[in-house]
């Protein structure tokens, strides 16, 4: 991704009247960022997130994320394949580990009275300098039980968290 073009997007954005942090996710497609720029260069102080983005969703509001409903897709098959769902945990690993690290930290979070519903490696670049994986938890899961559970991963050898993608409480359409 062109890091110099999504930088000028996003003091453009500023310059309208959008700041980054009231917008639900700045998707543009990979190339797609001098295209982007350009439109948003156009418009004037004072537009509107659906001048901005056309084809986002006409009953989000920037600045509400409470509006912002996006349809639900599994991370793979080892996710809930309906809603509702469970929190996701991205994590890694340094390259060098094998790769039985992951069922490993699986039998030991079930060991530990975890509710781990599945998880998998992620299909990342052959070159790409660690293992990632997600993990899905159970649904239904509380933010407390949640943060234990990160405190829990991070007292574990070799494995680092990366994000949580999804709390499990999300409201999709």
């Amino acid at each position: 991704m062109d890091h110099e073009t999504i930088d000028a997007i996003f003091r453009e954005l500023d310059r309208i009247g959008l700041p980054k942090e009231d917008l639900p996710g700045l998707a543009i497609a990979e190339g797609g960022e001098r295209e982007s720029l350009k439109r948003i260069e156009q418009l004037p102080k004072g537009a509107s997130l659906h001048d901005v983005f056309p084809d986002m969703p006409s009953h989000w509001v920037a600045g509400q994320p409470e509006t912002w409903t996006t349809p639900y897709w599994p991370f793979g098959p080892y996710d809930y394949q309906e809603l509702p769902t469970g929190p996701a945990v991205h994590v890694q690993w340094p390259k060098q580990i094998d790769a039985g690290c992951l069922d490993r930290l699986m039998d030991a979070a079930r060991q530990s009275g975890w509710a781990v519903y599945g998880a998998d490696f992620l299909n990342f670049p052959p070159d790409w300098p660690t293992l990632e994986a997600m993990i899905i938890l159970e649904r239904g899961m509380s933010d407390d039980r949640l943060h234990e559970f990160l405190e829990w991963l991070n007292a574990q050898p070799d494995v680092s968290l990366c994000a949580v993608p999804r709390l499990g409480d999300e409201e999709y359409i």
